[in-house]
């Protein structure tokens, strides 16, 4: 009878030992087994690209500072977890390692410093939904906006988490798009003394909420004002090559012609195809309009023949940067049959919009 007990006693022991074991082998991604497919958590490194521009490149190192990426599960659309980093501590691939259990779920990102000019809620882990992660522009009383605003960038992905280990993760892309413009306005007058100060510029478009999934969200008339101002001047050679003797000339009394100009720089929400911003330039003594134009409609100006492929919607997204000069005669009129817009030279008549 005693060695019965001791049998028994024994072959509990063995059974205890294997459960714990078997727990151990299971539950723990980082610890010794020989078959990484038993680990039950989903380790992924998801990676962040920005791509969506006119270079085709990612320029994530150079432009994307800080990252929000929210992950939801797609059943019951409830926040699992949210991660914010700073892009130096991402890894050299600008990588992010998020561990959760197999199943499938949906990942948002906001990207850039997106808290200096944006508002986006902090969410709850079990309570917070993908649709409460709605990102609004910081704006003055009456939706006027007057500073230079953070870069903004935004993505999303469908994540099928399979079981994985830290050793061999599941690796999956986000790709982003910049949700920002940066929008340079000229005016250049052949002779004259053009003082920025005295016009107003303004662009005014309803873009300044966004959706979870980058739409717009219903919102009021927003005003951007210019956050940099400059008056100049240049000198320029009209007769630079002498007819007869074929020869560069100097830049004498009778071939120099100054140009001036007023130069004003706005940051700007996302621009959607369909939308109407509007650029309007005032003189502020007469009180009346130099000009009013759609900026969209200028924009698809130099799409041009390489770039007919895209939407209207992809070129506005890849093009993050505006430059556009406009000329006044000697009177202060607007010249409306010769355009500069980002380098192109646009020679056309146009009605301004009323």
């Amino acid at each position: 009878m005693i060695l019965n007990r001791i049998n028994k006693n024994i072959r509990n022991s063995s059974v205890a030992m294997m459960a714990a074991l078997t727990w151990l082998l299971f539950t723990n991604c980082d610890s010794m087994i020989y078959d990484e497919s038993d680990c039950v958590e989903s380790c992924n490194l998801i990676q962040l690209v920005y791509d969506h521009n006119m270079k085709f490149a990612d320029a994530f190192d150079s432009e994307v500072e800080q990252v929000s990426l929210l992950a939801f599960d797609a059943e019951t659309g409830l926040l699992v977890q949210r991660m914010d980093v700073e892009e130096n501590k991402l890894t050299d691939n600008n990588e992010i390692f998020l561990n959760l259990d197999p199943g499938k779920y949906n990942l948002l990102v906001w990207a850039g410093r997106h808290s200096e000019s944006f508002d986006i809620a902090a969410g709850t882990v079990g309570q917070s939904t993908m649709e409460d992660f709605h990102c609004r522009m910081h704006r003055e009383e009456g939706g006027h906006i007057n500073d230079d605003l953070s870069h903004l960038y935004h993505g999303t992905l469908e994540l099928d988490a399979k079981y994985a280990s830290p050793s061999k993760p599941q690796k999956s892309i986000v790709y982003l798009k910049k949700d920002t413009n940066v929008i340079r306005v000229v005016l250049q007058q052949n002779g004259g003394d053009l003082d920025v100060d005295d016009y107003d510029f303004t662009i005014t478009d309803a873009n300044g909420w966004l959706n979870y999934d980058n739409t717009l969200r219903e919102d009021e008339l927003l005003t951007y004002h210019p956050w940099y101002r400059y008056s100049g001047s240049v000198e320029v050679n009209v007769d630079p090559v002498d007819p007869e003797t074929k020869s560069a000339v100097s830049l004498s009394n009778e071939t120099r012609v100054t140009h001036s100009a007023a130069l004003a720089e706005f940051t700007t929400g996302r621009l959607m195809w369909g939308a109407k911003p509007i650029l309007t330039i005032r003189h502020k003594d007469t009180g009346k309009n130099v000009m009013r134009i759609n900026v969209n409609d200028y924009a698809m100006l130099v799409k041009g023949l390489y770039n007919e492929k895209m939407s209207e919607q992809e070129y506005l997204d890849r093009q993050d940067e505006y430059n556009m000069t406009f000329f006044l005669d000697e009177d202060g009129k607007w010249l409306s049959t010769r355009v500069i817009i980002n380098n192109w030279v646009i020679v056309r008549n146009v009605t301004p919009v009323e």
